[in-house]
C-alpha cells in the first residue's frame, strides 16, 4: 500500500498497531508487509497522546523488517560503550557507561515501531530504499532504537542494511563506535526521550530524476535569471588575502565566518553557528565515501568520510537506508534535516578534527515546529544537512601522471565545454538539481524552506573530484543563482581556504596575483598534517600536499568577476564561458580569459 496520500495522524496509527494486522508473517521472509491501515481511533485508545509526537512516515510503500534477538549481558553493554574510549567518562554531562548502559539494556528491547522490528521504505529503487524522489521520516526514538539494536548485533533477516555491515565492520574500537556510543549516551539523557516520548523528527528526502541539462538552459534563458539571485556571500577562512580580493563581494555573517588562527579552528560552514546555515557533504555518488573500499573505522578520507564521523545521526539513516552491494549508501542528492553535529574541530582544513571531542549536543533547545505532509511536527533546527556530488567524479584516470595538471587548473579534460559527461554544463545541472526546491517531493517542501535559510559550501568540484576551481565557483554560481528562485531566496555562502581537506591549495587560485600567492604559502606554512587529508600518491608535490606553484596565480580573482557579470543574467554568463574557455589557452586561467 502507497502511503503518500495519508496524514500524519494515520501514519502514527499504523505503526503503533502494527499488532492488530491480519495474516502471519512469510515463513521464508523475516518481514511483515503493511496490508491495510488499522481503526485509527482503536489505535488513540489503546496509546497514550504523547506517543503520537513523532512517528514513522513515508511516501513510499514500507515493510517491517523483525531485529534478531541479541541477549546481550549488562557487563557486555558496558564494554561495547567504552571499549573505544581511553577516558573512562566520555559521555560528559550525559551520562556515566554505568547509567547509559542500565538505560541501554532495557531500551534495546523496546517496540517504538509498535512491533519488535523496524520499518523501511520498500523495495529498493536506484540502489537504495529512498529512490528518485522519495522521503521518510523517523522519530529521534526510532533512530535511536536502530542505533541501539545495530550497536549490539541485532541484524534485520531479509534486510542486511549498510549499518548492520558498518558495526560488523567496526566491531569494538575506532572513531565510529565512538561517534556511535556518544549517540546512544545522548539518546539516553533526551528529555524528549522520558517516559516512553517519540521525540522529535529526522527527515531523509531524495531528489526526483534529474532534469535534462536543456530544461536547466530553457529555465535560465526563459525566465531571464539574474545573477544576483543567487545570493552570493564569501568567507575568507584561511588565505590571508590582501586588501582588495574581495572587494565587491558581501560577506557572510560575523556568527558563521571567523578566521582561522594558526593553530585552532575558526568558525566555517562545517563547524557551524550561522543559524539555518546548511552544511553542504561534497559526497561521492552515495553519501559516506569509500569507507568499504578501505576498511575504514575511523576519520580520513576526505570531507565526506570525516562528516560521516560528526554526524553520526546522518550516517545511521544514511547507511540503514541501503543495502546495496558494494557501497550500501544512500544515493546523493540529500537531504537530511534534524540531524546534530556530535564533536568539536571539524573545519573544512580538517587540521583539528583528531582526537575528537565531544560537543555540547542540543537536545530540546533547538527543537522548531516545521509542516511535514499536512502535519506539524518538531525538528532540531541546529545543522541541516545536504549531500551532492559534481558530475566530475572519475572524469579522467586519477592513476595516470596528469594528476599534477588537473591540482593546477591546466588539464584539458577540466575545460570541457562540450556535451561530455563530465563537461561544464553537467556541473551547473547538478548543483541546480541538488538545491532546487522543486526538485524534492511537495510534502516536505514546506520543511525545507522553515529550517534552510542558506547553503555553506567549500571548493566544490575542485575536490578530490580534480576539477578546475575557477570553473567550479561558476558552476555553483550559476547553479545557485537557478535554484535559489524556487526557494524566492537562498543564499549561498562560499567559504574560502588555503587548505580545504580535500585538494589542498587549489582554491587559492580563484584569487587574483598577491592574494593566491599568500594563499599558496599560508597552505604550507605550515604543511597540513598528515592526518588533515587523503590523496593518492601522485597527486603530492615532492611529497608535500599543498599546491606549491604561485606561477599559476592569475590577474584576476573571484571579486573581478563577480564585479563584471554581478548585474547580468546567468545565461549571458554561461554563454560567455563556453564561448571563451572553450577557445581560450591552457596556459591561461578562466578568469582572465574571461575578462581579457
Amino acid at each position: 500500500m502507497m502511503w503518500a496520500q495519508i496524514g500524519l495522524s494515520a501514519f502514527v496509527a499504523l505503526n503503533l498497531a502494527l499488532g492488530e494486522l491480519n495474516g502471519a508473517p512469510d515463513e521464508c521472509d523475516d518481514s511483515l508487509q503493511l496490508l491495510q491501515e488499522p481503526n485509527l481511533t482503536q489505535a488513540k485508545k489503546r496509546f497514550p497522546a504523547k506517543s503520537l509526537g513523532g512517528a514513522y512516515m513515508s511516501n513510499k510503500e514500507s515493510k517491517l523488517f523483525r531485529w534478531t534477538p541479541t541477549n546481550t549481558k549488562l557487563w557486555q553493554i558496558k564494554q561495547a560503550l567504552s571499549a573505544p574510549f581511553e577516558n573512562a567518562n566520555p559521555f560528559g554531562s550525559l551520562g556515566s557507561v554505568d547509567e547509559v548502559a542500565a538505560w541501554l539494556e532495557v531500551f534495546q528491547s523496546e517496540t517504538p515501531f509498535g512491533e519488535p522490528g523496524v520499518l523501511v521504505p520498500w523495495p529498493e529503487e536506484d540502489d537504495d530504499q529512498l529512490g528518485h524522489g522519495g522521503w521518510v521520516a523517523y522519530s529521534r526514538r526510532q533512530v535511536c532504537h536502530i542505533t541501539a539494536k545495530a550497536f549490539l548485533g541485532s541484524k534485520t533477516p531479509g534486510y542486511q542494511s549498510g549499518l548492520r555491515r558498518l558495526m560488523k565492520m567496526c566491531k569494538t574500537t575506532g572513531d565510529f563506535r565512538k561517534a556511535f556510543a556518544s549517540l546512544l549516551a545522548a539518546c539516553y539523557a533526551d528529555p524528549t526521550l522520558a517516559n516512553g516520548g517519540q521525540g522529535p523528527i529526522l527527515l531523509a528526502a531524495k531528489a526526483k530524476v534529474a532534469p535534462s541539462v536543456e530544461a536547466v538552459r530553457e529555465k535560465a534563458k526563459g525566465e531571464a535569471v539574474p545573477l544576483t539571485s543567487a545570493g552570493l556571500r564569501v568567507c575568507d577562512y584561511d588565505t590571508g588575502a590582501v586588501a582588495g580580493a574581495y572587494e565587491h563581494l558581501e560577506t557572510v555573517p560575523t556568527s558563521g565566518c571567523q578566521a582561522r588562527p594558526q593553530d585552532a579552528v575558526g568558525v566555517d560552514f562545517m563547524t557551524g553557528g550561522l543559524a539555518g546555515q546548511a552544511t553542504q557533504d561534497i559526497s561521492a555518488s552515495w553519501f559516506g565515501g569509500y569507507l568499504f573500499d578501505a576498511g575504514a573505522c575511523g576519520l580520513g578520507g576526505g570531507q565526506d568520510e570525516r562528516l560521516s564521523v560528526y554526524f553520526p545521526e546522518v550516517t545511521v539513516l544514511a547507511y540503514f537506508l541501503s543495502e546495496s552491494h558494494p557501497f550500501p549508501q544512500v544515493r546523493q542528492p540529500l537531504w537530511i534535516l534534524g540531524a546534530r553535529n556530535f564533536f568539536k574541530t571539524l573545519d573544512g582544513t580538517a587540521r583539528f578534527d583528531s582526537p575528537m571531542e565531544l560537543a555540547d549536543v542540543p537536545l530540546d533547545n533547538d527543537l522548531v515546529e516545521v509542516p511535514l505532509a499536512g502535519a506539524n511536527v518538531k525538528i532540531s533546527s541546529s545543522r541541516p544537512f545536504v549531500v551532492f556530488m559534481s558530475e566530475s567524479q572519475g572524469f579522467f584516470d586519477e592513476t595516470m601522471p596528469n594528476l599534477h595538471l588537473a591540482r593546477t587548473n591546466r588539464l584539458p579534460a577540466q575545460r570541457d565545454m562540450g556535451q561530455g559527461k563530465a563537461s561544464f554544463e553537467k556541473q551547473v545541472r547538478a548543483w541546480y538539481r541538488s538545491l532546487a526546491l522543486t526538485s524534492y517531493d511537495e510534502d516536505v517542501q514546506p520543511a525545507l524552506k522553515a529550517l534552510v535559510s542558506s547553503v555553506g559550501a567549500g571548493p566544490w568540484l575542485a575536490g578530490l573530484w580534480w576539477g578546475d576551481s575557477q570553473l567550479g565557483f561558476l558552476a555553483v554560481w550559476l547553479g545557485q543563482a537557478l535554484a535559489a528562485t524556487t526557494w524566492g531566496t537562498l543564499p549561498l555562502d562560499y567559504y574560502v581556504y588555503s587548505d580545504f581537506t580535500e585538494n589542498p591549495g587549489n582554491q587559492c587560485y580563484i584569487l587574483p596575483g598577491a592574494a593566491c600567492q599568500e594563499c599558496l604559502r599560508r597552505c604550507a606554512d605550515p604543511d597540513p598534517p598528515a592526518s588533515a587529508y587523503w590523496m593518492p600518491d601522485n597527486a603530492y608535490f615532492n611529497w608535500r600536499p599543498c599546491v606549491p606553484d604561485a606561477s599559476i596565480c592569475g590577474a584576476k580573482g573571484i571579486s573581478d568577476i563577480v564585479a563584471a557579470y554581478g548585474s547580468r543574467s546567468v545565461i549571458d554568463l554561461w554563454e560567455e564561458i563556453e564561448s571563451k574557455v572553450a577557445n581560450g589557452p591552457m596556459s591561461t586561467n578562466v578568469f582572465d580569459i574571461l575578462l581579457s
